[in-house]
């Protein structure tokens, strides 16, 4: 009998725990190498459950030079949230608001720096938990697709797929998040 042929009558007469097994296997892999393979967003929090201080924020890719063209600009923060799970809701949601701050050389006689300020939203409205592991901590995995940045002048957003950590015991957020689209200009 044909090697392909054993392999479809063996997989069309599995168990549905063997199913499952695949199925939890196949999110684990993707989830590893999500967390730790390059990302275009890496956003981490310190201190969340008392007052969310950032303490990286990376933009890499086709955001960053949309955002920052020269690739020489500073991140100035202004305000940060989270909203931690409970024992009714299986969320968690962030937002921070930051502004893009660059110079521009002013083209007149005087040629004069002048600084700039952009400023944009980042927000993660729901990240649904599908994950918690209590061996002695407690860390919550979460996934979205609705990770956004806006800028506030134009209301143009990229959006990420995005998968969020939060250590309980820690006090520490990390969302990781690869591009998927754009607004229209």
């Amino acid at each position: 009998m044909n090697t392909f042929i054993k392999f479809l009558l063996r997989f069309f007469t599995m168990k549905i725990i063997d199913f499952i097994a695949i199925l939890v296997l196949g999110v684990f892999s993707i989830s590893v190498n999500f967390s730790f393979g390059d990302s275009d967003f890496i956003l981490e929090k310190k201190e969340v459950s008392k007052a969310p201080t950032i303490s990286k924020l990376e933009l890499d890719g086709e955001i960053s030079m949309q955002i920052c063209p020269s690739g020489k600009c500073e991140i100035v923060f202004s305000n940060s949230s989270f909203i931690q799970t409970t024992s009714n809701t299986l969320t968690i949601a962030h937002s921070i608001n930051f502004s893009i701050k660059f110079n521009i050389t002013d083209t007149n006689a005087d040629s004069k720096q002048k600084e700039y300020f952009e400023k944009f939203s980042e927000s993660m409205d729901k990240c649904l938990i599908y994950n918690i592991k209590d061996k002695g901590r407690e860390i919550y995995f979460c996934n979205s697709i609705i990770n956004s940045i806006i800028r506030i002048s134009d209301s143009k957003s990229w959006y990420y797929d995005s998968i969020g950590i939060y250590d309980a015991i820690k006090n520490t957020y990390t969302v990781k998040g690869d591009f998927i689209s754009n607004s229209p200009e």
